[in-house]
């Protein structure tokens, strides 16, 4: 039976310092992104206007958790539906929402999440110091972080050894205690550089079998040489073609339930070449999944 598919906005950019990216779900539907997904239902959400008070530690707190609890249900109707949710954001604290869906449909010790980010992305609220959300998702998915960031009805734990990050090369020193304290399995940009992607991939494919496997793949994992249009352009990044063998290996094991896209910028792209670019990658994708 063939693959149906729904596209989900994530329409948020306060969890993050930089606006814009709140726009990219309206800027790849208007390239042609649910055609390329066999006509995905499309399920769109209002842009919330940042709130303009927040608590200690957690910016635009009430903003955000919004989102991601639309995001969660949205992602749920997909899931119950029986189509493949493609979530599109948005800043990176929706996948907290997304997490959150997707570890109450399957079961949180049956997903595995393999991030593909410049960014850890796993500090708490304690630890962080610029109070970004879009810094803790993971944490916050992993139930370490406090009550104000539980999206669903209760938290998810998902387990930290089913946590795969690759090509992270900007991380607070604080966040490699976590990781190692989780369990999870950390492949920086210097170390594929060193090593070989194909090195981090021989260990990453088979820790996901039996497993239900999200991809979250945030743009800013790409050197600025490839792609600009994002919150983050920091140096010695993943090449375009390291990215697209990370995807394609991750899609090919035909393990996966759920992809999804972050830290696009269209404010950042006046002259739509990332565009051009992420529509490529997505297109990919899309062939892999169908």
């Amino acid at each position: 039976m063939e693959r149906r598919f729904a596209l989900v906005e994530a329409a948020v950019s306060c969890g993050s310092p930089t606006r814009g990216s709140e726009g990219a779900f309206d800027a790849l539907v208007d390239a042609g992104l649910a055609a390329a997904f066999g006509g995905a239902r499309l399920l769109p959400m209002e842009k919330l206007a940042p709130c303009p008070q927040w608590p200690a530690g957690l910016r635009h707190l009430d903003t955000v958790m919004a989102v991601c609890r639309r995001l969660r249900a949205n992602v749920l109707d997909a899931l119950e539906s029986g189509e493949y949710p493609v979530v599109i954001g948005g800043d990176h604290s929706c996948a907290m929402g997304s997490l959150a869906a997707l570890g109450e449909f399957y079961g949180a010790e049956n997903l595995a999440v393999v991030y593909v980010d410049a960014h850890t992305d796993i500090n708490t609220e304690r630890t962080s110091e610029s109070g970004c959300i879009h810094g803790m998702d993971l944490a916050a998915a992993c139930g370490l972080c406090c009550g104000a960031l539980t999206v669903g009805r209760n938290r998810v734990n998902l387990l930290g050894e089913n946590l795969h990050i690759i090509g992270a090369r900007s991380i607070d020193p604080p966040e490699y205690g976590i990781v190692e304290r989780v369990g999870a399995h950390l492949h920086t940009a210097g170390e594929v550089r060193e090593r070989g992607l194909e090195a981090a991939l021989g260990e990453v494919l088979p820790a996901l079998e039996g497993k239900r496997v999200h991809i979250s793949f945030d743009v800013d994992v790409l050197d600025p040489a490839e792609f600009t249009a994002t919150g983050y352009n920091i140096p010695k990044g993943l090449t375009l073609a390291q990215v697209e063998r990370v995807l394609s290996a991750v899609l090919d094991t035909g393990l996966t339930v759920s992809f999804e896209c972050v830290e696009y910028n269209p404010a950042m792209d006046p002259g739509k070449r990332d565009l051009n670019t992420l529509m490529s990658i997505l297109k990919m994708v899309s062939e892999k999944l169908k």
